[in-house]
């Protein structure tokens, strides 16, 4: 007998990525320090746990969304139960974001005038396990859903809303923020400027490379070879390997030097981070040019086309979405590398987070590499929004290139 297929049995069972999300987020809440207490930046912390930070009317209650979001993820449900998840998790995101200001406005005062009071392991985990719950939802209902959207924001805003209120002043790594605001601002540009650059000449190049190799079968392998022997070299190597030549180079040209071209400065930190994003785009230029369908190029050379008409009309435009995927994987990459700059005068936010290990000041730190990861996130979100829209346009022409007999 024939089985039909139920178009329900997607919805019985468990969620298991959300049913896991709330096990580990409740776990870290009881288990795990909620805030670190320190009578300094630099003095030795003392772990605040939840149940003796919070009032317990706040710890019953966040204990009762964690094993709400448990057992919707246990029933799983269609759409109502995935928003519903959802609806929590961001809830609880934002949850962790309040009481660690809370914790820190109570708390702080009584230590002294120079106290930190720092996110806690226990905090963090439970975001991030209340973060991954919150992607779970999303998927399930959509991520163009108006729904799906709506969940994706709401924790953001909350951020955003008790960040502009004043609300988060108290917590340690807000005071770093105040003591160094004027250089944050430079940092955070200089980052994106040099991450930018780089992923605009790592395409330029990465891409003619890609091309290369793929009309090039014998100088395939040394393509790969060499953009993916610079992947092999440590950052802080990489960085120190271009200091002598560059600073030979400004030497014999004193006019490079007009233009902050050394063995310091931004030369090395740009020419590092397009070394280290070539791969990504070469391998997905390469991938996508092989991924066109052999028929649409042989139509193209059926009707005439030369070598650089089929490259530029047909093979390129349809090899687009993989291709710029690997921009996006590069871009992503590149700015977290940023942080090497910081070795050799480069103005990254990597000097927050290197400062922040010497002068064991962790609330430092934390800003500037949550920082890096909230632009890793921004990037991410518009070049994947561009990406769909390649996506979309490589799918009309091929319907064009259909149409018209290719």
């Amino acid at each position: 007998m024939q089985a039909h297929h139920n178009p329900t049995v997607r919805t019985r069972g468990s969620d298991r990525v959300s049913l896991v999300c709330a096990i580990a987020g409740l776990a870290a809440f009881l288990l795990l320090p909620f805030a670190t207490v320190r009578h300094s930046r630099i003095a030795t912390g003392v772990e605040l746990f939840a149940w003796r930070a919070l009032p317990p009317v706040v710890f019953g209650v966040v204990i009762a969304a964690w094993l709400a979001l448990a057992v919707l993820a246990w029933r799983r449900g269609g759409r109502p139960a995935a928003a519903a998840r959802g609806l929590l998790g961001a809830s609880l995101i934002g949850a962790m974001i309040a009481l660690s200001g809370w914790t820190a406005s109570h708390v702080g005062p009584s230590v002294g005038p120079f106290a930190r009071v720092s996110i806690g392991g226990g905090a963090w985990i439970s975001a991030i396990a209340a973060y991954a719950a919150v992607l779970t939802s999303r998927r399930q209902l959509g991520r163009r859903s108006v729904a799906g959207m709506a969940i994706a924001a709401l924790a953001p805003a909350v951020f955003l809303v008790l960040l502009a209120s004043g609300y988060l002043r108290d917590l340690g790594i807000m005071k770093e923020y105040v003591n160094v605001q004027d250089r944050f601002w430079v940092e955070t540009l200089n980052t994106v400027i040099y991450a930018g650059v780089s992923v605009v000449m790592a395409t330029t190049a990465g891409v003619l490379l890609g091309i290369t190799a793929y009309r090039r079968a014998r100088l395939e392998r040394p393509i790969f070879g060499v953009v993916s022997a610079f992947q092999t070299v440590p950052g802080i190597a990489m960085v120190g390997l271009l200091v002598a030549p560059l600073a030979a180079v400004s030497f014999a040209l004193p006019w490079l030097r007009t233009v902050g071209v050394g063995g310091l400065g931004w030369a090395p930190v740009v020419i590092a981070l397009t070394l280290y994003a070539l791969l990504a785009i070469v391998r997905n230029t390469h991938a996508g040019l092989r991924g066109v369908d052999v028929t649409v190029v042989d139509a193209g050379r059926g009707m005439g086309m030369t070598g650089g008409q089929l490259l530029r009309e047909v093979e390129l435009p349809l090899g687009m979405p993989v291709l710029f995927s690997g921009v996006r994987t590069s871009a992503v990459q590149t700015i977290g590398n940023a942080t090497i700059g910081a070795f050799v005068g480069g103005v990254t936010l990597g000097r927050f987070i290197f400062q922040g290990l010497a002068e064991q000041a962790p609330d430092l730190t934390m800003l500037g590499a949550i920082t890096l990861v909230v632009i890793a996130l921004v990037v991410d979100g518009v070049l994947r929004a561009s990406q769909r829209l390649v996506s979309r346009g490589s799918r009309v022409g091929v319907s064009a290139a259909e149409r018209s007999g290719l």
